[in-house]
């Protein structure tokens, strides 16, 4: 297959000769819905970045973006299949502080993981638009427009092809940029323990984690707020995971998993999603407003100022100004 990736899209060509015997038809993305072409010789198929059931993969210093083509028998009955299947997974990678569109860096997918003992793990990270959790914010809306100390409405979510797993959000915190190591940040749930005064924590089942919280704002020239969080994924019911342990000393923490049951529970995770933009206030505008009418007063009395000093020193000018005549002359 060929792969071309641009900031907006990817796109693949695959010879038909690869696929023989199967059908153009009977070829589908991740998501089923989404179409493809083909021409004489290749099948071809574009998707965006966050678009197509396309997934989000994310390393130490890259964004990795995968979606897959595969096979199926009957359109319309895509869940069994008694034939070979043609699975043809394709990428691109992103470098975290290269030059991305917004288009998809302004909303993340669901971060997808592949562990020994786990398989193949999912977490996904929304907002949500009340604390009944119906309606999730849209991936289009983003960046999420807020006031503050308007309730935001966080879930995570985990995924997992084994049974019986329990989620553990050990740590989350906000910066103003999309960086979990920005040197600015401010703590939300640290080694376990809620950290800010607004959190609120909803019930939830043991793959997932609901928290609502005030929106804030940064102090400084920043707009926007991220927020990052540390999960880890366990069987459920052993008490020897982190999981288990729930809320601790950073020490004790570290030393536990020093000690961890390899296959009782994942590696730590970083997901993320924002950003969060502060709405500008109407407070701000009439200060603007203030400001403006502020500087048309002291700019005209400036000017009347100007005028008075103009005309007194005309005054002055006249005043002082003596008409010489000429003196009649007598004779001594």
């Amino acid at each position: 297959a060929h792969i071309v990736c641009t900031e907006k899209t990817m796109t693949v060509s695959v010879n038909k000769s690869s696929v023989s015997g199967i059908e153009e038809s009977h070829l589908r993305l991740n998501d089923p819905s989404c179409t493809m072409t083909s021409n004489a010789t290749h099948v071809i198929a574009t998707v965006s970045l966050n678009s197509c059931g396309t997934k989000l993969e994310e390393t130490e210093n890259d964004l990795i973006f995968m979606n897959e083509i595969m096979s199926f028998d009957h359109p319309g009955q895509e869940v069994i299949t008694r034939k070979h299947l043609v699975e043809i997974g394709f990428s691109c990678s992103y470098p975290k502080k290269g030059n991305v569109s917004l288009e998809f860096v302004a909303h993340r997918l669901p971060y997808v993981f592949t562990e020994s003992g786990f398989g193949k793990f999912t977490y996904q990270f929304e907002f949500f638009s009340t604390d009944r959790y119906t309606r999730m914010i849209d991936p289009s809306a983003y960046p999420v427009t807020v006031e503050l100390r308007d309730m935001l409405y966080i879930d995570i979510e985990a995924t997992s092809s084994i049974p019986n797993t329990q989620l553990f959000v050990e740590s989350c915190r906000a910066t103003p940029h999309d960086d979990p190591s920005d040197p600015l940040f401010y703590d939300i749930i640290r080694n376990g323990c809620v950290e800010d005064d607004t959190v609120v924590v909803y019930p939830s089942s043991q793959t997932q984690y609901r928290f609502g919280m005030e929106a804030f704002a940064f102090i400084g020239q920043f707009s926007e707020v991220y927020i990052s969080c540390t999960v880890i994924l366990c069987q459920a019911g052993n008490p020897f995971t982190r999981c288990a342990q729930g809320c601790s000393t950073g020490v004790t923490a570290g030393h536990h998993r020093h000690r961890r049951q390899v296959s009782a529970e994942t590696g730590r995770h970083f997901i993320s999603q924002g950003p969060l933009r502060l709405a500008r206030s109407s407070g701000s505008a009439v200060s603007s407003v203030n400001l403006n009418l502020n500087v048309v007063f002291i700019a005209g009395t400036f000017l009347v100022a100007v005028a008075l000093v103009c005309g007194v020193l005309i005054y002055r000018n006249k005043a002082t100004k003596i008409k010489y005549a000429t003196l009649p002359s007598k004779d001594f």
